[in-house]
């Protein structure tokens, strides 16, 4: 009885090593933290693979500024050069495929260089948001043939950011690039209250009013223009028009030229602050054409979904050697 169960233990432990010594590890052929891919993960995208007919492969920046996923938790030179690498090694080229993006942005030049690689390195691409694709995120799908939502996934505006020295913060260039125009709305309005006040008030006529209110109005609004720093209001106007002529050219092959300016100007101008959501349906009534997923692929994108929690992954998820 002590041989049989001693046989037995045996066995099991070589069925142990056996079944360790088979199972299949994964991991992102660029980067990710942490470094192993759950299994689930791998499992959920390979079947993403199958429903979309496209290798995937994975953009997902988490936004914690932990030491060990700088500088690759924003989109940058260093995960623009990632992707670069990726032709030597699991781009095909002329193969189309598709781009998973769950990122807040980083920099719209290397946006528009990640998007560029993806069309003519491959020769078009599709993007599938599940969660979010903000600022330069917004601006790479761009570049996609097809723009794949969820429901409650979001783009947002294109009025990028830039760090303010004064308030040790990040604040959008839109705010500073419009700050003449504000004033200046405000100067017309305030001349026409006054004006409207007065001749109400004095029963005077417009011509012997208007001096007067001309004087009051500069006077008001003197020190309001004269903080205004040229300088730094045209660096700003020049960051914002870059952005919008990187999504106008990214648009193009979509789009006819005209529509493709109309668009591009809307996200670079129209929204009242950085974080502002857009969702599909508003990415539609823009003219993105976005798409909602199948059945299949919303069921798989819902397994994902709670899977992007605090990770960072980019390129293609590939067996462990």
């Amino acid at each position: 009885m002590a041989k049989k169960k001693a046989l037995s233990r045996s066995g099991t432990s070589r069925r142990r090593t056996q079944n360790r010594g088979t199972r299949r590890g994964w991991r992102a052929s660029g980067f990710a933290h942490p470094k192993t891919i759950q299994p689930e993960l791998a499992q959920a995208v390979g079947a993403l693979e199958k429903a979309l007919g496209l290798p995937v492969f994975l953009l997902v920046q988490d936004l914690i500024h932990r030491p060990e996923m700088l500088p690759y938790n924003v989109i940058g030179q260093e995960v623009s050069n990632l992707f670069y690498t990726e032709r030597n090694r699991t781009l095909v080229r002329g193969q189309k495929v598709a781009l998973l993006v769950d990122s807040y942005g980083g920099d719209a030049r290397h946006a528009f260089q990640i998007a560029n690689l993806f069309k003519r390195f491959s020769g078009g691409f599709t993007a599938v948001i599940p969660r979010h694709a903000k600022s330069a995120a917004t601006l790479l799908v761009l570049g996609a043939e097809r723009l794949i939502m969820t429901e409650f996934a979001e783009l947002g505006p294109l009025d990028m950011q830039m760090e303010s020295a004064d308030r040790e913060e990040m604040l959008s260039v839109l705010d500073e690039a419009q700050a003449l125009d504000r004033l200046n709305a405000f100067a017309m309005t305030a001349l026409d209250e006054v004006m409207l006040l007065l001749l109400r008030r004095t029963g005077m006529k417009v011509a012997t009013l208007l001096p007067q209110v001309r004087e009051l109005v500069t006077g008001m609004m003197r020190p309001l223009f004269e903080s205004v720093d040229v300088v730094r209001l045209t660096q700003v106007s020049r960051i914002l028009k870059v952005t919008e002529e990187y999504a106008r050219r990214l648009l193009i092959p979509r789009f006819e030229e005209e529509v493709a300016a109309e668009i591009a100007r809307k996200l670079a101008e129209n929204y009242p602050e950085h974080g502002f959501v857009i969702y599909r349906d508003e990415a539609a009534q823009l003219g993105l054409c976005p798409e909602s997923p199948t059945k299949e692929q919303d069921d798989i994108l819902s397994r994902i979904i709670p899977m992007l929690a605090e990770k960072t992954i980019l390129g293609r998820i590939c067996e462990a050697i």
